[in-house]
């Protein structure tokens, strides 16, 4: 989808990623406060900045010109398709761990084996079961490698779905974009304008803020009791209560 549209639409794709997240969850029946809306607004939006706010030299590409149109429509619809998918598959994820108690291990090991499955098919479909085997030859150790690092890669996303939310998630992916491009601007003697420097103030600010907010609610240890984040907890915990309180 990259290739069909222009640096500001890439810019943009790469650094939007928690808004579909965040709009696919309150699709599903999650319930975000009014202040998360803000502070993933302002989270983008600087590192949409950030990102997108240096200079155009040899940023562009050589062929952003000669991009039509009807291109950059196909780019932005895979785009759109794409975010969706992420967003849904995230937010799916964080409801089955919160509504239906379904563990991060369990969870990680059902979708490899459903990957496992469907790569097995495509393999014996498309005939190249003796390619897998002749690449599995030649690189096995990276293969397990790659593999291993992968996997290490995925419990901590999972762990971290679990325990803070598919958009915390989601946003601590952004943070480590923007931690990878500040040390490069660093290690590469690189200079930040006034465009990215108030970007880069604003996402962080942003991203310290909320993980403030969050720390300072986690002390209180009084106050009313905190309501479920999706809908369907509510309406599956009341029949065990009605259930207990015929058994007094």
């Amino acid at each position: 989808a990259l290739r069909y549209v222009i640096y500001p639409i890439q810019v943009l794709a790469k650094s939007c990623k928690p808004v579909p997240v965040m709009l696919m969850g309150a699709l599903m029946g999650k319930k975000y406060p009014a202040k998360k809306y803000i502070k993933v607004a302002l989270i983008v939006g600087g590192v949409g900045l950030f990102m997108g706010g240096g200079s155009s030299k040899g940023k562009k590409g050589g062929n952003d010109d000669e991009k039509d149109a009807s291109s950059q429509m196909i780019g932005v619809t895979l785009l759109f398709i794409s975010l969706c998918f992420d967003g849904g598959t995230g937010a799916y994820e964080d409801k089955l761990m919160s509504v239906h108690s379904v563990g991060p291990f369990d969870l990680m090991y059902n979708i490899q084996m459903g990957k496992t499955i469907l790569a097995g098919i495509g393999l014996i479909v498309l005939n190249q079961v003796h390619v897998f085997a002749q690449m599995c030859q030649d690189m096995g150790f990276l293969l397990v490698a790659l593999g291993l690092s992968g996997a290490i890669g995925q419990v901590f996303i999972f762990v971290t779905i679990a325990k803070f939310g598919a958009l915390t998630c989601s946003i601590i992916g952004l943070a480590r974009k923007v931690t990878t491009l500040v040390a490069s601007i660093y290690f590469y003697g690189h200079s930040l304008n006034t465009v990215q420097f108030i970007g880069l103030v604003i996402a962080i600010g942003s991203m310290v803020y909320d993980f403030f907010g969050k720390k300072g609610k986690k002390g209180h240890g009084h106050g009313p009791p905190k309501e479920p984040e999706f809908k369907e907890n509510a309406e599956e915990k009341q029949p065990m209560l009605e259930m207990g309180s015929a058994k007094n």
